[in-house]
Parts: structure tokens; sequence; C-alpha cells
């Protein structure tokens, strides 16, 4: 059971943390996807939540605090499904700005759906971190 939580934890890690490398390359394509949700402080919430998905990341793979980073997590795609269902079955111009893509994409089933199991491989971590505390 540990080594499966192991798994999920440092795929969990690993994802955020290419989310947050790819959003730094190109942080003018997630500034621009941000744009599109009509989001205030754009230019602020760039930064935090690049900051955030690398720290969260990066503390799933070393650190200990694995119940704080993927309750973190899960508010994390949990906000990002809200903001998705704003938009559902439109076209972002720019992009969804994950991992610093700045393609279009349309938000419909799929997109959401591949949210809700990030959500669920959060909530799975969240778990079994408390389980074996």
């Amino acid at each position: 059971m540990q080594s499966l939580s192991l798994i999920l934890r440092v795929i969990l890690g690993l994802v955020l943390l290419a989310a947050a490398i790819g959003k730094l390359f190109n942080i003018k394509a997630f500034q621009a996807a941000l744009e599109q949700y009509r989001l205030p402080y754009v230019g602020f919430l760039t930064y935090v939540v690049i900051v955030i998905e690398f720290a969260v990341g990066f503390s799933l793979l070393v650190s200990k605090a694995i119940a704080i980073s993927s309750l973190v997590s899960l508010l994390l795609f949990t906000t990002i499904l809200v903001l998705y269902t704003t938009v559902y079955n439109k076209t972002l111009n720019c992009g969804c700005g994950c991992f610093g893509s700045d393609k279009s994409v349309t938000i419909n089933k799929y997109e959401i759906g591949k949210i809700i199991l990030l959500m669920l491989l959060s909530a799975t971590v969240l778990a079994f971190s408390l389980i074996h505390c």
C-alpha cells in the first residue's frame, strides 16, 4: 500500500512540477490564458499559480508535508474545474495555459475529465497520507 502511495505522490508531484516549469517558459501564454477567464489581478495571479504549482510539486516529492501538499493540489484543481465550467464548450484562443501551451483548446468533457482525474489523484494521495499518519 505504501508503494502505491509513493507512486501516486510522485506522479502528482511531477505533473505539478512540469506544469509550473512549462508556464515559466511561456509566462505570456499563461497570462493570456488567465485573461480569458476575466480574473482580476491576472499579472499577480500568473506568478502565484506558478509558485504554488512548483512548491506543491516539489513538496510532494521531497517533503513530509504530504497531507498539506495534496490538499493544496486538490484545492488548485478544484479552482481550475470551477474556471473550466465558466467557459464550457468555448474555445480558448490562447489555450488553457497548461504546461505553458498557447494552442487553442475547447473546454469540453475531455478537458474537464482530465481535471477531475487530477482531483481524484490529489484526493487519493491525501487519503493515503492521512491513513499513514
